[in-house]
């Protein structure tokens, strides 16, 4: 099955963004609390279809997506996201399933920025972190205001998402149906690709 074209242009942009917390996270000493899912455990989580399209792509070339459908049909009921795994840290693991195929909101929040209607940039974090490492979270909040062209704003990056697929990301949806949207709109390309080798192998 070939790569899609989208997954790797999101994938792209989230490497970058990546990148960018993390530094901006070694000048400020922002950081998650260990094994910490707090913020997944939430029911209200926006995201945009075009956050998980590298999520769906992994789903299809590795052929979990029947699987995952039965878990984000059970994860609609409760209104969690069907990525959410509350008991990890018993394990000792995180909270996240694919953590490393995650949307832009979770990579984002806790670290990330918004302009309020001045054009300050203000730190859109945690309570978690806000009671454990006040001191960071003071630095990361000057951080916005005194530099504010280098720290990673919400708005930049969903703009770079914009420009690889505006109807993808331009909707804010339940993550549940994000997630959904996006496993239906590669549905045809990856149904296509079965096909073709299904029939070379017959030929």
């Amino acid at each position: 099955m070939g790569s899609n074209r989208i997954a790797i242009d999101v994938e792209k942009v989230f490497n970058e963004l990546d990148d960018h917390i993390t530094r901006t996270n070694t000048k400020t000493g922002m950081k998650c609390t260990s094994l910490c899912n707090f913020c997944c455990s939430t029911t209200n989580i926006e995201a945009s279809p075009i956050e998980f399209i590298p999520l769906a792509a992994w789903l299809y070339e590795n052929g979990k997506v029947d699987d995952f459908l039965l878990r984000l049909d059970k994860s609609e009921k409760t209104g969690h996201c069907p990525l959410y795994l509350p008991e990890a840290w018993k394990e000792g693991k995180g909270g996240c399933l694919h953590y490393e195929k995650r949307g832009l909101v979770c990579r984002l929040f806790g670290f990330g920025y918004r302009h309020d209607r001045e054009g300050i940039a203000g730190l859109v974090t945690c309570k978690e972190m806000k009671q454990t490492i006040p001191v960071a979270v003071n630095r990361a909040q000057r951080l916005g205001i005194e530099k504010p062209d280098s720290i990673p704003v919400f708005r930049n990056y969903s703009m770079q998402l914009f420009t690889i697929d505006p109807e993808l990301a331009l909707q804010q949806l339940p993550i549940n149906k994000a997630i959904r949207i996006a496993i239906e709109k590669l549905y045809f390309q990856y149904a296509a690709d079965v096909e073709d080798c299904e029939t070379g192998e017959n030929e």
